[in-house]
Parts: C-alpha cells; sequence; structure tokens
C-alpha cells in the first residue's frame, strides 16, 4: 500500500530530482491495490527513473526502519514545542519547493513569526499597554477613552482637566481638598501617559 508518509520517505531517500518533484506532486490514495508499479506508471517515469524507484524501493523493503529514519532525521521536530515541529514542517515544505518551485509556506511563516512575537510581548505586558488596567485608571482621570495613540489629545485633555480642578480655583477647604485630591492624579495620569509615549 502507498501511503502519504511513504511517499516522503521515496522524496528524502530518491537522488533523482525529477522523481522527487513527481512525487512533490503526487496525491497518496492510501488503497490497499495501490502497488509500486501502479505508482511509478502513474507518476510517467521513463526506464532509467523506472529502474531508480525501484532500487529505492528495494532498500526500504530491506531495511525499513533505515529509510524512516533518514525521513526523520530531516523532518521530525527535536521536540513537541509548536516552534520545532513548525521549523520541521517548515523545513520539510522548504526542500518541496527546489522541485515544485511552490513557496506559499513562507507566506504562513511570516505570519507565524509575527504570531509568536505578539505571543512573547503578551507574556511579557508593558505596563504601559493599551490593555492594562492602570491605563483605564489614568484614562478615566483624564476623561479621554483607553487606546488613544495620539499623545497630543492626551496634553490637551490634561490641560483641560487641570483648568478645571486647580486648587486655586476654589477657596472654601472642603473643595480646594476635593481638586487637590483630583489634581494628584491627573499629574500622575500625566505622567503615566509621558512615560508611555516616551515624552
Amino acid at each position: 500500500m502507498i501511503t502519504k508518509m511513504l511517499i516522503e520517505i521515496f522524496q528524502a531517500i530518491i537522488e533523482d530530482t525529477q522523481i522527487k518533484r513527481l512525487l512533490g506532486f503526487y496525491e497518496a490514495p492510501n488503497k490497499q491495490n495501490t502497488d509500486i508499479e501502479t505508482l511509478m506508471n502513474e507518476l510517467g517515469l521513463n526506464a532509467k527513473q523506472k529502474e531508480e524507484f525501484r532500487k529505492a524501493y528495494k532498500e526500504y523493503e530491506q531495511n525499513p526502519s533505515e529509510a524512516e529514519k533518514r525521513y526523520k532525521y530531516k523532518y521530525e521536530p527535536k521536540s513537541n514545542s509548536a516552534a520545532d515541529k513548525f521549523d520541521a514542517y517548515y523545513q520539510k515544505f522548504e526542500d518541496k519547493a527546489k522541485e515544485t518551485g511552490d513557496y506559499r509556506h513562507r507566506e504562513y511563516a511570516k505570519y507565524y513569526q509575527n504570531n509568536q512575537n505578539q505571543q512573547q510581548q503578551n507574556t511579557n505586558p508593558n505596563p504601559y499597554s493599551a490593555t492594562s488596567a492602570e491605563e483605564k485608571k489614568h484614562a478615566d482621570a483624564l476623561e479621554i477613552g483607553v487606546g488613544i495613540t495620539d499623545f497630543e489629545v492626551i496634553k490637551t485633555a490634561y490641560k483641560t482637566q487641570m483648568k478645571k480642578y486647580h486648587p486655586d480655583k476654589f477657596s472654601e477647604e472642603d473643595k480646594k481638598k476635593h481638586a487637590e485630591a483630583l489634581s494628584m492624579r491627573i499629574n500622575a495620569a500625566y505622567d503615566f501617559f509621558k512615560k508611555k509615549f516616551n515624552k
């Protein structure tokens, strides 16, 4: 029976690049009645290629574990980590691309790398990140929305809030104390955003 894994083992042990390319396009049927001769005919191999293929198949039949080792050595992940598994599959597709000219896997590699970087940032969160609870508290103090990326908007909000709640505006003691507490919050919020935006 010809299986997908057997096709990939043949790709690893056969030297002829044209056969490798043909195997790269071949969809393994996983049917009991597909044998080596049927496979060679379906691939459209010439007499010389069939001879080489039979030789590789004989090598596989005599010592399947050795052939599988050659296949696994090249494509088996070094560990069970997602990164190692991805590297192994990437290498497999990179090798196939040399024969097929299909490099679509590289686009996925870019996506995967960006995703890994994003996960790394999430595991080491910046205290000044837009998702932090502390930022929400400071945004509320300035009466702005969370996630504002324009520092000038924050600066304007700070000036507006300070004009509104500056302690010198109030003569009554209790209002003055309340304004002082609010001013402290507003100043702390502004300092937070200055650090976030490196100002």
